[in-house]
């Protein structure tokens, strides 16, 4: 399926319990909007771990991820491009001005063990070494996922593993030259089992040196979240393939 990615910020000086209430008001509301209705398949709420206790990573700034499911990249612009859609956002006054990224994407679920309570979501830019995006998503595909995937003491914490291949779109940002490439989604049972899963020895020996070439970190962001479901629909396991 297709999906919208919103990493947003809260606005300047808002307590973030009081965002985490407004966004969750928000969402009901949104899937109200006359070109939204019956179109958006599955909506959810990452909400942003902010206190998590995670030193091998630097967690960005945003406070949560929205995710929303179409049936289409048509149906997805349509929706996002409207009048109602906008007016929506317009009065999210909870949200910082000019500091949400809009992205589209292609969800590859790569499997699905049925737990996790906590998400590790990573929006990811290419290294310098890639010069296009195809050239990534394939290494993504081919050789860092297998790579990982092969090693059953790191990849034993994961309940689910989702790849989403950034597709250009005149309604998200960057228009036809989007910033991020891709968006990889890990569930963990909590934030002490992805501390273990990352200082195991054979992902900091294998994984991570590829990670590094791989990913260009610095223009990268990190979070670790939990879900909020605001509409429950069905997800669909596809094949890797962009």
């Amino acid at each position: 399926m297709i999906k919208l990615f919103a990493f947003v910020k809260r606005r300047q000086g808002l307590a973030q319990d009081v965002f985490r209430e407004q966004w969750a008001d928000f969402g009901p509301r949104l899937l109200e909007v006359p070109e939204l209705a019956g179109t958006v398949r599955r909506y959810v709420q990452n909400r942003a771990l902010h206190d998590a206790d995670l030193p091998e990573l630097t967690l960005s700034d945003f406070d949560g991820v929205g995710e929303l499911w179409f049936d289409s990249l048509g149906e997805l612009e349509r929706a996002i491009g409207s009048p109602g859609y906008a007016a929506a956002v317009e009065s999210a006054g909870f949200l910082e001005p000019g500091a949400t990224i809009l992205l589209a994407a292609d969800e590859a679920v790569l499997f699905d063990r049925g737990f996790g309570s906590v998400k590790f979501i990573g929006l990811s830019r290419r290294s310098a070494r890639f010069g296009t995006r195809e050239e990534w998503i394939r290494y993504w595909i081919d050789v860092h996922g297998p790579l990982a995937h092969e090693i059953p003491e790191f990849t034993r914490y994961y309940g689910r593993y989702v790849h989403n291949y950034v597709v250009p779109s005149p309604v998200a940002s960057g228009g036809p030259e989007p910033e991020f490439d891709g968006i990889v989604e890990e569930w963990v049972e909590s934030v002490d089992d992805f501390a273990r899963c990352l200082a195991e020895p054979k992902y900091l020996e294998l994984v991570r040196p590829d990670e590094i070439l791989f990913v260009d970190f610095g223009r990268s962001h990190m979070l670790l979240t939990e879900e909020h479901v605001v509409l429950a629909g069905p997800t669909t396991l596809l094949n890797a393939s962009p």
